[in-house]
Order: structure tokens, then sequence, then C-alpha cells
């Protein structure tokens, strides 16, 4: 992989794959999951039209789209996992439940199409325990770009992991929320200090034009 020193090298549309994580109904519906225990997670749907005008730069781009999602269950999840929902009390309703309508993509979200790739997981980390490197790699893939909530969780920890797998990373500022707005600022400062860049949307859609 080539030392890549300008912005527009790293978001060179062929180098690239775009992440959409967990824009899920359980995570940004007003009736899902997060929003029945704190009605300020209904405000994590804001960042969806930004994710759509993404998902619609990379297509004209070229990039491949990557839709990742998670799902729980007793069968799917680890020990470890399941151990602390039941040391917070969460074992009532479980987040994302495999085959639920929590479970399923947001309805404002752009859906999948043909040629999109989709990755299920079942802890933080998108990398974890699936085939995401080696549907990268299959595609040349050398820069990941994130997006989605929340930042300071599955963001975050995706985006970590893709650094150490050698990967550029760039998030996007305006493409991704956590609650509070606090948390996911947090967040994009570490990855900003650690990981990669931090732009807004418009700048990695005016680059990606440029391929188009």
């Amino acid at each position: 992989m080539a030392i890549l020193t300008t912005l527009a090298e790293v978001l060179a549309p062929q180098r690239c794959a775009l992440l959409v994580i967990d824009v899920q109904r359980d995570f940004v519906h007003p009736d899902g999951w997060s929003a029945r225990r704190d009605p300020r997670a209904a405000a994590l749907r804001d960042v969806v039209p930004v994710i759509n005008a993404l998902v619609r730069g990379a297509r004209r781009a070229a990039v491949p789209v990557v839709y990742v999602t998670m799902e729980h269950g007793p069968e799917v999840d680890a020990p470890n996992y399941r151990a602390r929902y039941a040391r917070r009390d969460m074992t009532d309703e479980i987040l994302c439940a495999r085959g639920s309508w929590g479970a399923a993509l947001d309805d404002t979200l752009l859906p999948p199409e043909p040629g999109d790739l989709r990755v299920v997981r079942h802890t933080y980390d998108a990398f974890a325990r699936t085939s995401l490197h080696d549907l990268l790699q299959a595609r040349g893939v050398e820069t990941v770009v994130g997006t989605g909530v929340v930042t300071d969780l599955c963001v975050r920890t995706t985006l970590e992991h893709a650094f150490a797998l050698g990967y550029y990373v760039v998030a996007v500022a305006d493409a991704t929320a956590a609650v509070p707005p606090e948390a996911a600022r947090a967040a994009l400062d570490h990855l900003a200090r650690f990981v990669g860049e931090v732009v807004p949307a418009a700048t990695v859609l005016e680059l990606w034009s440029r391929e188009a």
C-alpha cells in the first residue's frame, strides 16, 4: 500500500469503500429500542440525509457501499456480551434482535442496491469475526470512509480496527452521531488525533465527484 500524503489521494474513489454503520430502526427510529430508553436518541436520525447523499455519491463514483448492521440474540451473542446485558438488567428486550422489526435498516435510509455489500455482526467492531476485511481486500480497498451510529462506540471501534489493519481512515463528521452530541465530538477528536482524517461530507463528495 502506498504512502498517501494528501486528502485527495486518500479519498480517490478507486481506493475507497463507504461504511454505513448501524442505521437500523432500533438505533435511530423514534419508536426504536434506543429512543424508548432515551428520547434524545431519536435525533440520531438527523444524519441519515447526509449518509444518503454519500451513498448516492459513492455509487456515482463506483465506490463500494457496505451496509454494516448489528444483530443480537442468545444464539449469536458471545457469553461476555450476554453477561453485560444481565449485569445491566437489559434482558427484557434485546437490541436489534435477529429477524425483528428493530434490526431492519431504517426506512429513511437508502436501501441497498445490487452490487452493494452487507455485513452482519454481533459485537461493536465490524471487523471482528466478520468477512469485512476479506470483502474490502478483494476489491482493492485502501481507505475506509466511516458513517453511521453511534460515533463513540461502533463507529469508533470499527475505524480503529480498520487503522490497525492498515487502512487509511476517514470519518465523516456530519454523517455520524451519538447521544449526547458531546460524545460524538469527543470520539471524532480521538479519531482525528490517532486514527485518520475527520472531514465533512461535502469534502468527500467534492473529491468523489471529480472522477464520477
